[in-house]
């Protein structure tokens, strides 16, 4: 646990949010001044990022341990994961609408490996502080992950949605609403990094094309919350 609110070092880990990748026309980039890039500058503090694009609980477990090191020598660990973990692989439901399909990380695993997540920083002395996930936009998420499908394969996955792209957005706003059970439960921080997108009354600039990741404007969102609640965060400790 953090001793006296002296912060020195904070690590933190997830998927390509906190990676501070962007959707640059067709490609992705990471952004020169994401979020944790403006908490580092704002706060002084050293902050080692480990995130990953396409990092789910499972592989993020494998990062922490690669990571343990760095870990011991912070006072904080950010975690943020959930967006990859709530998502389906599209092209298998495309070919086989007909099957039962799950997300990339079925929420009971995914609850339980961010809960041992959760200990083992602990155990490492760090103080673990959960990130909850950005808006989603599933319309223009549906438009990006089809953007390259035939008319079929299209019409295949819509069918399997019963004809309701928002149902995109309910398992992710499912798995966001667990992050915050999970940290009430575990009795750690949650910063809320959802509501700046719900009370922004036009998100189109806020997200990038692909309707998941923030965009530059996004993660300036993200940073003010951050910066925001910094005090109270440590108070929470």
């Amino acid at each position: 646990m953090v001793q006296n609110k002296i912060i020195n070092k904070v690590v933190a880990l997830g998927d390509s949010v906190t990676k501070g990748v962007v959707l640059d026309g067709s490609r992705y980039k990471i952004l020169s001044n994401a979020f944790l890039d403006q908490c580092k500058e704002e706060l002084s503090l050293p902050i080692d990022n480990y995130a990953r694009m396409g990092c789910t609980v499972e592989r993020g477990m494998e990062i922490l341990d690669k990571h343990e090191s760095s870990i011991r020598e912070s006072d904080i660990t950010f975690l943020e994961y959930g967006g990859t973990d709530s998502d389906f692989r599209w092209e298998e439901i495309a070919d086989a609408p007909k099957l039962q399909h799950y997300p990339h990380t079925e929420l009971p695993l995914f609850m339980r490996t961010y809960q041992q997540m959760i200990e083992r920083v602990r155990e490492w002395g760090s103080q673990p502080v959960l990130l909850s996930l950005p808006l989603m936009d599933h319309e223009r998420f549906f438009d990006f992950v089809s953007r390259d499908m035939d008319e079929q394969s299209r019409s295949n996955v819509l069918g399997w949605l019963g004809g309701q792209v928002e149902r995109i957005r309910n398992y992710h706003d499912m798995y966001n609403l667990h992050l915050f059970r999970l940290a009430a439960q575990e009795r750690v921080p949650i910063i809320d990094i959802t509501s700046p997108f719900l009370v922004n009354t036009d998100n189109t600039p806020c997200l990038c094309e692909d309707g998941v990741h923030p965009s530059a404007l996004g993660h300036d969102m993200i940073a003010t919350q951050i910066l925001q609640n910094w005090k109270h965060l440590l108070s929470s400790f």
